[in-house]
């Protein structure tokens, strides 16, 4: 097998995946193992991991509302219409396309669905208009035998007329395949996954955890350096051999009983030095030191940061607060800002979203008990000004008023109704209703803001 980075060169330069006529199948990478490589990475990248399951889950949503995601759309396997849609949302967030296995009742109904492993479907030969009729399955394509023997299963076409063709074909409604619904974005045979862009992220995060975890078991991390006297004399070992396996066998006493005082847990972590030593000093005979860390756990910070970014951005942007904050960081953050990054990122795979609303009402249409017009419930509930005015027609009224109220424009011209009553050129009844209606303050209010106003003085001056 090439190597990981040679294969995905490979096929990020190809068009269109080889035709193996061996296997009679379009080869999905360099290997034909593309797929089982990609969620490899996946799987040992901590930021892809998760920003992959957070794709998965912002597309598949709430589901279809309580009763329709309690529907069984695969008897056997007791699938609910909710894990169903959460299973094709899994194969787009991970590989940009999915199969789905589906069955048929003698009614030519569809009878159950079954999303199956990206990563055992392949494409059969195109005929001369490109339409590739067959897909094939198989659980390991890397082993020849078993791939010679994957099971062939028509194309999706729900069309009456072809069905009863292929069944009769198969001899039997029990002895037929089914068939597979394949979407994928993209003009490719097969897509490329949301993580392709920075695969070698993906694999620099898992290296660079490879490393620190090398550097803790293996390096000096945590030993203890215990150092004593030679507790074996060399010169006896052609002199007199006994002496010298007795203190050979002592040595080993010794080791033992400092193992045993450490604990079996941290035998690993203790290095025995002899050598020799001036006086007769008892501190001199033994010594105990620990060895401090050589782990530089900042080495690799920028890097964890930069591929760390990268890989979210593959994934549609996620939010590096949804993923990757601390606690500190986290709730550091206000509520609303990170509502607003769940809002944002619901935005963000709206596309998905709504891909997986379109198969699942493509198919269940069809069901053996129709269910039409389902609609996604989204993880985010955001009302619309639409739906806002809908429940509260003075919302945009009220909105208005709050935002004069605390703008400078809105503050000027109240000081500046205030003068004018106080100079008498604005009558306080008419004040109080322009304050009551475009600042939506109460009259009792607006009358408070004015002052009480000055009683008039009917006094006639008197002249001596």
């Amino acid at each position: 097998m090439k190597n990981l980075g040679a294969a995905f060169l490979e096929i990020f330069k190809s068009k269109e995946a080889k035709y193996d006529k061996t296997l009679k199948i379009h080869r999905n990478g360099v290997d034909n193992n593309y797929p089982d490589l990609v969620e490899a990475l996946i799987e040992n990248s901590v930021t892809a991991t998760l920003s992959a399951n957070l794709m998965a889950s912002y597309i598949s949503g709430k589901g279809f509302g309580d009763d329709p995601n309690k529907l069984i759309v695969h008897k056997e396997k007791g699938t609910t219409l909710l894990q169903f849609a959460q299973e094709i949302a899994d194969s787009i967030a991970n590989h940009r396309g999915v199969f789905i296995h589906v069955n048929y009742d003698g009614n030519l109904d569809h009878k159950d669905f079954d999303v199956l492993p990206f990563s055992d479907c392949r494409l059969g030969k195109q005929d001369d208009n490109k339409y590739n009729g067959k897909i094939l399955v198989s659980e390991n394509w890397t082993d020849i035998k078993k791939a010679k023997a994957a099971k062939v299963v028509d194309v999706y076409n729900p069309d009456k007329k072809v069905l009863k063709t292929q069944i009769r074909r198969a001899k039997s409604l029990e002895r037929y395949n089914g068939q597979i619904f394949y979407f994928k974005y993209g003009k490719k045979t097969y897509p490329l996954s949301p993580i392709h862009p920075c695969l070698e992220d993906a694999d620099s995060e898992k290296q660079v955890s490879k490393y620190k975890n090398t550097s803790l078991r293996k390096g000096f991390f945590g030993k203890t350096l215990v150092v004593t006297k030679p507790l074996v004399d060399g010169s006896l070992k052609d002199v007199d051999p006994d002496e010298f396996k007795e203190q050979e066998d002592a040595r080993d006493k010794f080791r033992e009983t400092i193992q045993k005082f450490i604990g079996a847990e941290n035998a690993d972590g203790v290095l025995h030095l002899e050598m020799e030593f001036e006086g007769d000093k008892i501190e001199k005979e033994i010594l105990f030191k620990n060895i401090e860390s050589n782990i530089d756990d900042k080495i690799f910070a920028h890097t964890e940061t930069s591929v760390s970014d990268n890989i979210r951005m593959c994934f549609n942007n996620v939010p590096a607060a949804l993923i990757r904050s601390k606690d500190g960081a986290l709730f550091g953050q206000s509520g609303e800002a990170i509502q607003q990054m769940k809002i944002f990122y619901q935005d963000q795979t709206f596309d998905e979203r709504s891909k997986v609303e379109e198969i699942v009402n493509k198919l269940m249409k069809k069901f053996q008990e129709p269910v039409e017009n389902l609609k996604i419930v989204p993880l985010i509930e955001v009302e619309t000004k639409a739906e806002e005015l809908e429940k509260d027609p003075d919302a945009a009224k009220k909105e208005a008023q709050a935002i004069l109220k605390g703008s400078v424009g809105g503050v000027t011209a109240l000081l500046q109704i205030q003068q004018s009553v106080a100079a008498g050129t604005t009558e306080r009844s008419a004040a109080i209703a322009i304050i009551e209606e475009i600042y939506g303050i109460t009259a009792e209010k607006a009358a408070e803001m004015l002052g009480t106003p000055k009683e008039e003085n009917n006094d006639v001056d008197r002249q001596d």
